[in-house]
Formats: C-alpha cells, structure tokens, sequence
C-alpha cells in the first residue's frame, strides 16, 4: 500500500487447475478478492459451460427463497451483527441447510397464505351481503324477491335524493304508471330505492336506471331471509373471519421472528453460489483442465498463490503476464488504507481515475475535513458530528445495519470522525460552543468576536476572509505541483513546462495579492513600492503589503510583476501555442481560473460567516430558558474557558461568567446543524471537485470490479482443512 498516489500497477493472472479443482479455484478467487476476471470465452466464441445438478437446485432454492421473503416482507439488504455461521466450502452443505429452512416454513407459510387469499374474499363477499342489507333494512324487503319473475321485474340500488324526482317522473312515462316505487333517505344525500316493473318493460326501465346514475345492489347468492336476518348473520360471521384472520396473521409473524434470520442466511448462501456459478462463465475447460484469467494489482501474486495453495494444494499453475494492453485496458486499483475508504469513495463518485491520473484521496483525506472544520467551526456541534461518527463506525465493525438512509452514515463513519473533530478544532480557534460566544475563549485572538473592551471586532470578517483566499491559495498550488510532477513522471516534458509556469504565475499572483495590495492593481506596477514575501497564514491579521511580516525583497513591485506575471504567462502562451486549439483553450482556461477558483474559496469565509450568524440568531432571540454556567478552564498553560467573558448587557458590554443559553443552544444546533451541515460538505466537495481536481485530477479510467462476496447475513467458520495435494499432472 504505502504512500504511493498513483493507481496500482495492473497485471494479468492466468490460472491453470485440474478440471474437477473449478470450485476449489472459485473459492480461492473468492477470499482473494482482488481478481477481476478477464472474458477470453467471448473473444474467443467457446461454449456456454453447463450447470451443474446442485448449481440448478441452488438457483431453484434461491426463487422459492425470495418468494418466501417477499411473502414475509424481510429486507434481504439489511444486514444483522447475529449471523449465521456455516461452512459453504461444499455446495451440498450451502444446499443443506436452504433445503431445511424451505422444508421448515414453506408449507406452513403457504398453507396460510392461502387461508388468507380465501378468508379475505369471503370476508368482502360477506361485508357486500352486509352492506346491502343495511340499505334493504330499512324498506323491509326480502333480497331474494329482487330480480325477474315471470311477470315483473324488481330492482334495488341508491341513487342521488336530487334525481330521485326525475326518476319517479321518468318511470310514470315509460310504464304509463305500471310500476310501483319504495323509498327512503339517507342523511349522506343519497335515497334508497325499490323499483318494480313489469317484466316486458325492463329494458326500457334499465336505460332509465343507468341515465339517472342508479347503481343497482348485486344480490349475491345464499341472501334469503329479512334483512335483519341477514345483517345479524353476516355480522356475526364477518366478525369471526376477521378473528381468524388476525390469528393467521399473527402466527404468520410469529414465524416470521422465528425465521428471518436462518431465511436471509440461506437466501445469502444461495445468491453466493448464484455469483460463483457467474464466475464459472469465464473458466475455458479442456478434458483435463480448467482455466481463467483476470486483473490483479502488482504485488499481490504472492497473496494469490498463497490462497491457491491454501484451497487447491499444489494442483495449480499461476502465470504472471504484463502485456503490452496492460495501460490502456486494465481496470484502476486504488490501494488506500481502509479508514480513508470513505475519502475513496468520494474521489470515485467524481470519476475513477484513469492510469496516468493521480490518486488524491490520501491529500483529501486531510484537506475535506479541514476546509470542512474551517466552515463549520463549532466545538459543541462538531463534538455531536464526531459522536455520530463513532457510533456510525461502531455499529459498522459489529456488523449491524441502519438501513439504506442512515446506513450512509455509517459507510461514511471514518470521514464523519474526522470532519467532527477538525469542526471542533476550528470551534476552539475561532471561540465557538454550541454557537454561542460566551463559553469558550478563541485560540486564535485574531478571530475574536469582541475584542478587549468587549466591543464587536469589525476586523474579524476580513482577516477571515484573508484566511479562506489563503487557504484557497494553497491547495490551488498544491494542485498544479501535483500536475507537475504527473507530467514528469509520464515523460510529458511540454505539459510539465506549462504546469510549471502555471505555479511561477501563480505564486506571482498571490504574492503580488497579499505583498503588494488586493485592492489596487496599479501598486503592482509602481516602480517605488518594495515587494513584500507573502508567509501562508502567518500575516493573517496584519494586513497586506508591508505589515511588518512579510520580509521586503530587494525589488520593486514593478520588476517583480515582469518577472512573476508576465514572463511565466510568455512562456505559457509559446508552449500552448504548440499545443493547437487545445492549447489554446486550457491556456485560457487557466489564467481566468487562477483568479476565479481562487476567489472562489471566499466560500469558506461566507458560510462560516452564516452559521455564525445564524447560529447566534437563535441564542439572541429566544429566551434562554436554562442557563449553564462554565467554571474556568485551563490546559497546559492555555486558557480553554476564561474565568469572565464579555456579553451584551442592558447596560451595554459587562464582563460575566461563562454561560450557555440552553434553549438557544438547542433549537439552534438542531436547524443550523442540520442544514448548515450537509450546506458545509456540499461547498467543501464542490472546492475539491472544481476548483482543485480542475488543476490534475481528470478521471475516465475504467472501474476495478473484482470478484468477491459480501456477507451481511453469514460467517465462515475458521477451521484447518488439509487439502489433497497433486503433482506431476498433465494440463492441456
């Protein structure tokens, strides 16, 4: 791993086995876990290779699984710390025990579901019979007197009271007053009727009936008796299916909490032996042999031989080539310490990397967090951001599962930690807590909110600012070295040229800004103005120019302009014109970004300048309901909490003791720190994605997907296996 920055050297593993060894190769494959297997089969047009017996009996398993989950509503994706542990090394075992888990619930589940398929449709049937004899209740009328005798025909339905008039009206007109009508209102603006025809009429009579928007009962089969009957019947028996029902349901979830955890391990075994039937796919077999080739990183072939030994003895031959297509077919490796995973992760939601990029994740492992903590500088709300974090990690290393919202924080959880510990170190140098500025004294005086008298410090917002140019200015140049030294490591000798005279004119630019003066651009070109060396951060405070800081060189700004500005942009200009259109355009490029994204990371500056003000609007307003008084502090000779602050008294500022308006505290670290948080990372992803990969970083390489497993649901037990070792075989 070490300290390297660019992607890991690729290289392509060819394994050799016996033809009976495929699985045990799969397995070593697997635990290796950095083999990206390379498909020779398409290429070169072989046969689809055959399922095995068990590999079809694992994926048939794997539906009836899924269909067991889905029937239990269990999330498959979330995983639990209490896992399953089984050797899945034979197929058979993985097999076994799926085949017990279905043999154990299967029956009993589907039995109930089926109960309740036929329980349910019964119930509406009977909640039908139920409704209507509600309605026929009332008008006293037999169900089963509705339909056609051999002389009339009757009907009932509801239709709304409004047209109820025209229907009486329409009826008189079709039958010549042949039809008898019983009604009765309802409270909800609807009437309940009984029409009676003769039956040569109905026809007429059922045109009128749907014109009018009568909606007709449909009488279901078994309805005789009064009404009264049939309500009291059906209510008594829709009362005991619904009883029924909640006991097939409540079994049913008991067997759900019984099983969810042996289901999600033998849906897991058989999805692995699904992968590893994948894998098959890019094995080539002769009547002897089996053979695969795939991606490693360079460095790793002894880890790899080492698992082949482990699983297959020494049935195997390994071969180690570096092809000529090695950079510009290999997948990107990126070899980072797991804790700055998170960090990864970020970089690659840009772009992968390509072979000649850089890899910039251990620079912003570092650099995120810090500009972060410069934002959201709070030692309170950074202290909550670093227990989340740990809780996050925690939970992560004992394998839980928060589910696919919160489980960001916890494939985050290591940059969480460190974004929390550099907001609380920002909230000790600017003299923040919980976003009130009574509690803790800055260890940075420069950004006081009061200064000695207890006054406002109308100077803070711009030696803030000067510190967000500065920090912007470092990271820039940062940048171009990188680009610098990616050029001549790729023997790019133009390009190293031009990125280097990017960073002479640069260097110029800022330290004409901060040497000369950042308000006029003619002190630039003034022969009688001594040039002043610009110190990062150090002058931070003390102004621009000569401030007593920053040490004078012996030569005017005038000549320093010609030298840092115009010779560099000279040199540029030559190289890129070399370069065609191209050249032209990133020269251009260059010089407006060298002003813009510079200018672009007094961002810093305005959003911790928002969550200042925000943050004390709340502690300002509203009362305070708690105050927490803070005794005086002091850690290795340095004054954390004062023994007195200063606050805006009735009488104007009085020194008191250190406090914290609870209120304040809380309904403001519940806003703020949730909006002005995730407004924080997005600003501070947005320098490192545009103002600071625009100097190096361009991406476009190819992903690395080896093959592995990831188990959230089981464990393989540790055990010595002694495995069968061969030599002197034949391989075709």
């Amino acid at each position: 791993m070490g300290l390297q920055m660019s992607p890991a050297k690729m290289v392509v593993a060819k394994v050799i086995s016996h033809k009976d060894k495929d699985r045990h190769v799969t397995l070593a494959l697997e635990n290796f876990g950095l083999f990206e297997f390379i498909d020779v089969r398409k290429k070169s047009h072989l046969a689809t290779v055959e399922r095995t017996r068990e590999e079809s009996t694992a994926l048939a398993a794997l539906e009836r699984l899924e269909r067991l989950a889905d029937t239990f509503d269990i999330d498959l994706q979330r995983g639990s710390a209490d896992r399953v542990s089984i050797d899945d090394t034979s197929i058979s075992n993985a097999i076994e025990y799926a085949s017990n888990v279905i043999k154990g619930v299967e029956p009993e589940v589907l039995e109930i579901d089926q109960k309740l398929v036929s329980l349910q449709m019964e119930l509406e049937r009977l909640m039908n019979i139920r409704d209507i004899a509600q309605y026929l209740e009332p008008l006293g009328l037999d169900p089963s007197y509705i339909g056609s005798t051999e002389f009339t025909y009757t009907t009932a339905g509801v239709i709304s009271t409004s047209k109820f008039s025209e229907l009486k009206w329409s009826l008189n007109e079709v039958t010549d007053g042949s039809y008898a009508v019983n009604s009765i209102n309802l409270k909800r603006g609807v009437t309940v009727a009984i029409v009676s025809v003769p039956v040569s009429m109905r026809s007429g009579v059922e045109r009128i009936l749907t014109a009018l928007g009568f909606e007709s009962f449909s009488i279901p089969e078994g309805s005789e008796g009064s009404p009264e009957k049939i309500l009291s019947e059906s209510t008594n028996r829709i009362s005991e299916i619904e009883q029924e029902i909640t006991r097939l349901r409540q079994r049913k979830n008991h067997l759900r909490k019984d099983w969810t955890r042996r289901i999600s391990a033998a849906w897991e075994l058989m999805t692995i032996e699904r992968k590893r039937l994948d894998a098959r796919r890019f094995y080539v077999y002769t009547e002897e042999s089996v053979k695969t080739w795939g991606w490693i990183p360079k460095g790793k072939e002894t880890e790899l031989e080492s698992l082949l030994k482990e699983h297959i003895g020494t049935a195997y031959v390994l071969e180690i080539d570096e092809p000529d297509f090695v950079e510009t077919e290999s997948p990107t490796y990126l070899d980072n310490p797991e804790f700055m995973k998170p960090t990864q992760e970020v970089v690659e939601a840009f772009g992968t990397p390509s072979k000649h990029d850089l890899d910039p994740t251990k620079i912003m492992w570092l650099s995120f967090p810090l500009i972060f903590g410069l934002v959201f500088a709070d030692v309170g709300q950074g202290f909550l951001i670093l227990l989340i974090g740990l809780a996050a990690w925690r939970s992560k290393k004992k394998g839980d599962d928060w589910g696919s919202m919160l489980g960001y924080l916890q494939a985050g959880a290591e940059g969480l930690i460190m974004m929390g510990i550099f907001a609380m170190i920002g909230g000790f140098l600017f003299g923040s807590f919980f976003g009130a500025e009574t509690v803790i004294e800055p260890l940075w005086p420069t950004f006081a909110h009061l200064d000695e008298h207890g006054h406002h410090n109308p100077y803070r917002a711009v030696h803030m600012l000067k510190l967000s140019i500065e920090v912007g200015a470092i990271q820039i140049a940062l940048g171009i070295i990188l680009s610098i030294y990616n050029h001549i490591k790729h023997h790019e000798m133009r390009k190293a040229a031009i990125s280097a005279s990017y960073l002479w004119l640069y260097f110029g630019f800022i330290n004409l800004l901060f040497g000369v003066s950042y308000n006029s651009i003619e002190q630039w070109f003034n022969p009688d103005k001594l040039m002043n060396m610009w110190l990062p951060i150090v002058g931070i405070g003390y102004g621009s120019g000569n401030n007593g800081i920053y040490p004078v060189l012996p030569i005017s700004a005038q000549v320093f302009t010609m030298i840092m500005l115009i010779v560099p942009l000279v040199i540029m200009t030559l190289s890129s014109v070399v370069g065609g259109m191209d050249g032209m355009v990133h020269l251009m490029e260059s010089v407006l970004g060298m002003i813009s994204h510079t200018v672009s990371y007094a961002r810093i500056f305005a959003l911790n300048t928002v969550h200042v003000i925000l943050s004390g609007v709340f502690i300002t307003l509203l009362p305070p309901l708690l105050v927490i008084p803070f005794p005086h502090i002091e850690l290795l000779g340095v004054e954390i909490i004062p023994e007195t602050v200063w606050h805006e008294g009735p009488h104007g500022p009085e020194q008191v003791q250190p406090f914290l308006p609870l209120l304040g505290a809380v309904v403001g670290t519940l806003i703020v720190g949730i909006l002005e948080g995730l407004l924080a990372f997005m600003h501070t992803l947005r320098l490192h994605f545009v103002e600071w990969f625009s100097k190096f970083y361009h991406a476009g390489g190819i992903p690395f997907d080896p093959f592995t497993i990831k188990r959230i649901h089981t464990t393989v037990p540790r055990m010595e296996t002694e495995v069968p070792t061969q030599s002197g075989y034949a391989v075709n």
